[in-house]
């Protein structure tokens, strides 16, 4: 999955239409990329109010969250028509229940752009909430996935309307998922679906993110479309954060796109 698109081009039978590039439907004005962000909110985190903690922010200084929504964000956006992103955490009691998901801006579904998904992460700290856990996923892969569905069944490109959305979410988190197994599964089966949906998870501190990675490296077939990213191998580099990240997204656009006959025109 990690191969080039221009390497693919070399497996088609030449009486077929060589591989599309992702640039061909980008250039052709058809890819519309939504957004999703989701943000770990469990106490493994430490109280944000203590330096040298996940969520710990002051004098303008980002934290690791902030520069991972920045790096990844601001290139995403590029290729986003209306930048309108949902902000979801998970992990925290309110109320003295645990939400596995909830709005971080109570007051807006959707943040716009990468400034906008920023400042819904930082309304969270003026909230009455309690970090809790476990740190469970499953919730906000289903939202992202109800909004990649109606993207599926949104109609096909017509000279009317060109454009196809593809969305794209971002799994911000300090540690391991509760129930792995159950996570991979649903991504694996939102791949077999083909639903217009790439998932990729930013690890962020140090903790043993070893499942993770050997997720990583599992076939597409068995990962889905998956990609980790640990932040602190690219602290001090947001380019490479960023690309490494994104990796997987242009080849699995390009992917979905076939799968359903869709060429660059």
């Amino acid at each position: 999955d990690d191969d080039d698109d221009d390497d693919d081009a070399n497996l088609v039978p030449s009486h077929h239409h060589p591989r599309p590039k992702f640039s061909d439907y980008v250039k052709a004005g058809m890819l519309d990329i939504d957004f999703c962000v989701a943000v770990d909110f469990t106490s493994s985190n430490g109280d944000p109010r203590r330096p040298g903690t996940q969520h710990f922010s002051r004098d303008g200084m980002m934290n690791d969250y902030e520069e991972a929504i920045e790096a990844i964000g601001s290139t995403i956006e590029k290729y986003s028509s209306t930048q309108e992103y949902p902000v979801w955490g998970f992990g925290a009691k309110y109320g003295g229940k645990v939400r596995h998901i909830f709005q971080c801006d109570p007051n807006s579904p959707t943040a716009h752009g990468t400034q906008g998904v920023l400042d819904a992460y930082r309304t969270v700290f003026e909230t009455d909430f309690i970090m809790s856990g476990p740190t469970e996923i499953n919730a906000v892969l289903r939202a992202a996935a109800n909004r990649s569905k109606k993207y599926y069944s949104a109609p096909l490109p017509s000279p009317q309307s060109n454009v196809m959305q593809y969305c794209v979410l971002l799994i911000l988190t300090d540690g391991i998922v509760h129930n792995l197994q159950s996570t991979q599964e649903l991504i694996r089966k939102y791949r077999e679906f083909q639903l217009p949906l790439s998932v990729i998870v930013v690890g962020i501190g140090r903790a043993d993110f070893t499942e993770f990675h050997r997720w990583n490296h599992a076939p597409s077939d068995v990962c889905g479309r998956f990609k980790f990213v640990e932040f602190r191998q690219h602290q001090f580099d947001p380019d490479t954060l960023s690309r490494e990240a994104l990796l997987n997204v242009p080849h699995e656009t390009v992917d979905y796109f076939l799968h359903r006959n869709i060429l660059p025109h």
